[in-house]
C-alpha cells in the first residue's frame, strides 16, 4: 500500500491589495517551531479507532474524513468508504465511470446541508447523494466565458458560495490566478489577486474555512507560508513557519525548479529537513498543522496569545505496537482526528486518533 506520496510547488510570492496598499491587518507573523523539542502525543487521553481492512473496505492515504451523526466519510484519493463511529466498515459510494450516477475523477468531496457532494472536474459537475449512499441528483458547474481558468479543487465558503483553487493554465503569457470565488452554480464570479499557480502539482488538501468563511488557510507543497483570503478579492501570505535549521535552506528554493527541489529533500541526508505544511486550521485561538521531519510525520500547535508552538510526535510504542502518524488532520468543533499508520502491517487500514482539544493546550498553558 503506498503512502504519503510528496509533491511540490514553485512558489512567488505577491502582495497585492485591492486598493492598491497594503492592508493594514497582520499577516506577517512569524510561527517558531522547534523540532528538537517535540513532545509525545498523550494517546492515553484520546481514543483510538481502528478502522476495519477488507478486501472491500481497503483504504490508502487518507485525505479527507467528513462526519454525519454516526457515520464517516472517508475519502482516500478516488473513492469514498463509509464506516461506523467504530470503525466498522458500511459501505462504498463511489462509482467510477462516465454514467449518470459515475465520476471519471473524484476532484472534490464535501458535506453541503448534510448531502454528500463529488466534484468532477474532468465531466464539470457534481453528483450529490444522500447519507445513506442513494444518489439524488447530479448539478452542473456552468462555465463563465468571461474567465479563462477552471476551477479544479473547490470548498464550500461562506454561507451560499465556494472557493476554488483553479486549474494552471499553461498557455504563455497567462498568469493562473491561483484561487477564485464560486457562486451556488459552481461558477466562478471572481477571481483573487495577489497570488498565482506557476505549475498543475497539486494537494488535494489545500485550504480550510469555518462554515462563515472566517479564518481562512491557504497553502502550497513544501511552501513554508500559510495564506489567507482578505475581502474576499485578494490572497496574501498570513503566518511564517520558521523551522531555523530544518527549513529547506532559501537559496536550494531559489535555484532548484519543481523536480529538482522534490529530489533534493527526498534524499536521505536531508530526510531531516521539515517539510510538507499541510491540513492547516486556524482558529480564535490556536492554530494547527501537520509537517513531515526526519522520516516521520508530527502536529504542530500554535497558541496566537503567546505566540508559542508545542510540537507533537507520536510514541515509539502504541498499544503495545509500533506506529507512525499519517499526512492527515481534521480539527473539528471540540475534537481533533489525526491518522495512525501500523508499520508492522502495512496492509492494515489507518486506525483513527480522536483527542480532546483541550488534552492538547495542556503544554501550552505553562510556556
Amino acid at each position: 500500500m503506498s503512502k504519503n506520496i510528496m509533491l511540490t510547488l514553485c512558489i512567488t510570492v505577491l502582495l497585492y491589495s485591492c486598493a492598491a496598499t497594503k492592508s493594514s491587518s497582520d499577516f506577517s507573523n512569524e510561527i517558531f517551531v522547534d523540532v528538537e523539542q517535540s513532545v509525545e502525543l498523550p494517546l492515553q487521553r484520546g481514543r483510538i479507532i481502528p478502522l476495519e481492512t477488507s478486501d472491500s473496505s481497503l483504504l490508502y492515504d487518507i485525505v479527507s474524513i467528513d462526519q454525519v451523526k454516526d457515520k464517516y466519510f472517508i475519502r482516500s484519493r478516488n473513492k469514498i468508504l463509509t464506516f461506523d463511529t467504530e470503525g466498522n466498515y458500511l459501505y462504498n459510494i463511489s462509482g467510477i465511470g462516465q454514467g449518470n450516477k459515475e465520476y471519471v475523477n473524484l476532484s472534490s468531496f464535501f458535506i453541503k446541508n448534510e448531502e454528500l457532494c463529488i466534484y468532477d472536474f474532468n465531466q464539470g459537475r457534481v453528483l450529490v447523494f444522500a447519507p445513506s449512499g442513494r444518489y439524488l441528483r447530479t448539478e452542473k458547474a456552468v462555465k463563465n466565458s468571461d474567465v479563462e481558468c477552471a476551477p479544479q479543487l473547490i470548498r464550500p465558503y461562506g454561507k451560499n458560495k465556494y472557493i476554488a483553487k483553479n486549474s494552471f493554465n499553461g498557455t504563455p503569457g497567462y498568469v493562473t490566478p491561483a484561487l477564485s470565488l464560486l457562486d451556488e452554480k459552481y461558477t466562478i464570479t471572481q477571481t483573487l489577486e495577489g497570488h498565482s499557480l506557476h505549475t498543475g502539482f497539486l494537494l488535494f488538501d489545500f485550504m480550510n474555512c469555518d462554515d462563515n468563511g472566517g479564518f481562512i488557510t491557504y497553502w502550497e507543497a513544501l511552501s513554508d507560508t500559510i495564506y489567507t483570503v482578505v475581502n474576499d478579492c485578494m490572497v496574501q501570505p498570513k503566518y511564517f513557519v520558521n523551522f531555523g535549521e530544518y527549513a529547506i535552506p532559501a537559496v536550494e528554493r531559489l535555484n532548484k525548479d519543481v523536480y529538482d527541489l522534490i529530489d533534493y529533500v527526498n534524499k536521505p541526508e536531508n530526510k531531516k529537513l521539515a517539510t510538507l505544511i499541510r491540513y492547516v486550521y486556524e482558529e480564535e485561538n490556536y492554530l494547527y498543522f501537520v509537517f513531515s521531519c526526519e522520516d516521520s510525520v508530527r502536529l504542530a500547535l500554535y497558541n496566537k496569545e503567546t505566540h508559542n508552538t508545542t510540537t507533537y510526535i507520536l510514541p515509539a510504542e502504541v498499544n503495545g505496537g509500533k506506529y507512525r502518524l499519517a499526512s492527515f488532520l481534521k480539527v473539528d468543533k471540540d475534537k481533533v482526528i489525526m491518522a495512525l499508520e501500523d508499520c508492522e502491517n502495512i496492509e492494515n487500514n489507518q486506525s483513527l486518533f480522536i483527542i480532546n482539544k483541550k488534552e492538547l493546550y495542556e503544554k501550552l498553558r505553562f510556556k
